[in-house]
């Protein structure tokens, strides 16, 4: 009797050891890696972005959606001002609904964001996720953070002149190819006329003093090596003085009156009240804008001109950083989508005007993309001319009071080129001015 109950419980055992082990591998499947992953559960991520969702980052994160129904990705646009970027710095630190991913613009907010800790180390990450990124983007390209790599760029900025062919046909001029700054002033001045002014450049961003420094020194422009600024420089002086020609000379609007009217460069070509206008890849989605810009003439590229001749310095560079949220629970997920969106999927992203940081993009789709059906309005040939040529890139390793640094360049600047202050004044309150605030902050 007792030897037949025991016989009972132990098939009673094993029945009920057969449910649970068949309840347990009904939700759990083996992944590749020798692992085991729920096969039921959705992971949900939330990337967070400043471009529209409709000029490339929706058209991207829907195709990795259709090709990865286990992790699902939702785009989240935030302004890229000064309420913006506070707001993606707050949900940075939220418990609720923050990014997953998020893209920082400008090594400004980028290294204020790593500091503050917001940023996962992406080292482990990329070896586990196997991305190449020598191959797709260049170590040299990106810049350590303690020896970590904290960000990768996703795309490659390029600054070029932009013309109106019109105007140039007329004066019979030949786009220029190898160009210095002083040769884009005296441009300038013979494409000025009483209809319109030879060039515009949007003077808190792009201005020559700038150009200058970064063209006579490409790597940490605003600092000597042993660490103080570099504001004393005659690449500098010699930036200022040119700058001032221009307003002199009338070949552009005053620097007052682009920033009391809040004047854009592109605004100022396409409506054909400049000739050129210094801007670059980020301006192609505006050249597609015919509705609000109707015009008759093609918009033609040239190389940014140098601080000397046979130079190859480019003074936009990487941007777009994609980083991880430190605090995000699917932190291999993200990852798996970074690599693919670095690799393959920003091609979206092309049309609006964002050329892809991965050196191995084909140059010749890209230009097709870039260009669309609007080969009328946008040089096919100059364009790719401008695309394949070989830079070297503007780099910042030290940003010891950067953002200080840019303010002070600008307000001495404009106190120069409007006739308040002497250069050699000006040249000894940029260099004082800086020093100080680079101390201080040390």
């Amino acid at each position: 009797m007792a030897t037949g109950r025991w016989k009972q419980w132990m098939a009673l055992a094993t029945v009920l050891a057969v449910i649970v082990s068949g309840c347990s591998s009904g939700n759990k499947s083996t992944d590749p890696s020798g692992g085991t992953s729920e096969s039921n559960k959705v992971v949900q991520l939330k990337f967070w972005g400043a471009v529209p969702p409709e000029n490339g980052p929706q058209s991207v994160v829907d195709r990795w959606n259709a090709e990865h129904p286990n992790i699902q990705v939702e785009y989240v646009r935030y302004l890229n001002d000064d309420s913006g970027n506070t707001k993606l710095d707050t949900a940075l630190i939220s418990k609720h609904d923050a990014p997953d991913i998020f893209v920082s613009y400008g090594e400004t907010h980028l290294n204020r964001r790593i500091n503050a800790g917001m940023a996962e180390p992406l080292d482990d990450l990329i070896v586990k996720s196997g991305f190449d990124l020598e191959g797709v983007i260049g170590k040299d390209n990106i810049i350590p953070y303690h020896n970590q790599t904290m960000y990768l760029p996703a795309i490659r900025l390029l600054s070029a002149v932009l013309f109106n062919e019109n105007i140039l046909k007329e004066k019979s001029m030949s786009l220029p190819t190898d160009w210095t700054l002083e040769e884009f002033v005296e441009v300038a001045a013979q494409l000025t006329t009483p209809e319109h002014k030879g060039t515009f450049m949007g003077v808190t961003s792009d201005n020559l003093p700038r150009f200058a420094l970064i063209g006579s020194k490409p790597v940490d422009s605003y600092y000597k090596d042993d660490g103080t600024s570099n504001f004393d420089s005659e690449a500098l002086r010699r930036g200022l003085e040119l700058q001032k020609r221009l307003f002199d000379e009338k070949s552009m609007v005053s620097w007052s009156e682009v920033i009391a009217n809040k004047m854009s460069a592109q605004n100022e070509l396409l409506t054909g009240k400049a000739a050129m206008i210094v801007g670059g890849t980020h301006f192609i989605r505006d050249l597609k804008n015919v509705k609000d810009f109707p015009r008759d003439f093609k918009v033609v590229f040239a190389p940014i001109p140098q601080y000397q001749k046979g130079g190859n310095v480019n003074y936009a560079g990487f941007n777009d950083f994609i980083s991880i949220n430190k605090n995000s629970a699917y932190k291999e997920e993200a990852m798996q989508f970074i690599a693919w969106y670095l690799t393959e999927g920003n091609e979206g992203m092309v049309p609006g005007g964002r050329l892809p940081s991965n050196k191995n993009a084909d140059m010749d789709k890209i230009v097709d993309l870039f260009v669309g059906e609007f080969g009328d309005q946008i040089d096919k040939p100059s364009l790719a001319a401008v695309l394949k040529k070989e830079y070297t890139f503007q780099k910042q390793l030290n940003s010891t009071a950067f953002s200080d640094l840019s303010q002070i360049l600008l307000e001495e600047t404009e106190k120069y080129v409007m006739g308040v202050q002497s250069l050699d004044k000006t040249m000894e309150q940029l260099k004082a001015r800086a020093d100080q605030v680079i101390a201080e902050a040390k």
